[in-house]
């Protein structure tokens, strides 16, 4: 039997709440997997993982690669299989990406890895370093910075998870950005691209890695945080 399993650090409403002590180093991070999303210690910036390397697209509009002793608090990442067959597809929006690229999927009740790789037109998101005490993601999603990039080569990094995981992570697609020149990135509100070539990793195991920190350990992780998750997850404009 073959194992492609996604691994994750943390949970999605821990960090909904202000979970953000990175748990994990990236030189652990990339044993479980050589690319994915995340992000860092005190939400400094969104993780994008491509090729074995992480990197960091930071509110300040600049792209760093961090170090094996940095920690993420939140990531998802895989080993991606690149022996898959490469496809083609344009998009106009997000949510047309999305529901083109939902085609290519088998069980919903699967996990999925997406690689693509074109010409984009995206904007995307990151947060500041928070400092303590922390405050909860659906408060501090304010102190963020966006930014827009017209006809810039890159790729688009992204997981797809079933809804029976709403709380553990967000179900649904979740993509980040990183051109080519690995100088911009981040979360992704919005996104086009023409003739875009993609390979999908079909999951079949979820490793989920539980901290050891103040606040996983004794917070009230049941509250339904669904409404406050989709106002995370979008625009602030």
């Amino acid at each position: 039997m073959k194992e492609n399993k996604l691994f994750q650090v943390g949970t999605l409403n821990s960090l909904m709440m202000g979970d953000y002590h990175g748990s994990v180093t990236v030189k652990d991070l990339l044993k479980k997997g050589n690319i994915g999303i995340g992000t860092y210690d005190g939400l400094d910036g969104e993780a994008i993982i491509l090729n074995g390397h992480a990197y960091d697209g930071r509110a300040d509009g600049k792209v760093s690669e961090m170090s094996d002793t940095d920690k993420l608090p939140f990531s998802t990442v895989s080993h991606f299989d690149e022996g898959v067959k490469e496809n083609e597809i344009s998009f106009d929006s997000i949510e047309d990406f999305k529901a083109k690229v939902d085609q290519y999927l088998g069980s919903h009740n699967f996990f999925y890895m997406i690689k693509m790789e074109g010409t984009f037109n995206v904007r995307v998101r990151s947060c500041f370093k928070q400092k303590e005490p922390y405050e909860p993601l659906y408060k501090v999603a304010c102190d963020q910075r966006e930014y827009e990039f017209h006809d810039i080569e890159g790729y688009v990094i992204g997981v797809y998870c079933p809804n029976y995981v709403e709380g553990m992570n967000l179900p649904g697609w979740h993509i980040h950005f990183l051109s080519k020149d690995l100088t911009k990135g981040g979360h992704i509100l919005k996104v086009s691209g023409e003739n875009i070539k993609f390979k999908v990793n079909e999951l079949n195991g979820w490793d989920v890695y539980l901290p050891h920190t103040e606040g996983f350990e004794n917070w009230d992780l049941t509250e339904d945080l669904k409404e406050k998750t989709k106002a995370v997850e979008g625009s602030s404009k």
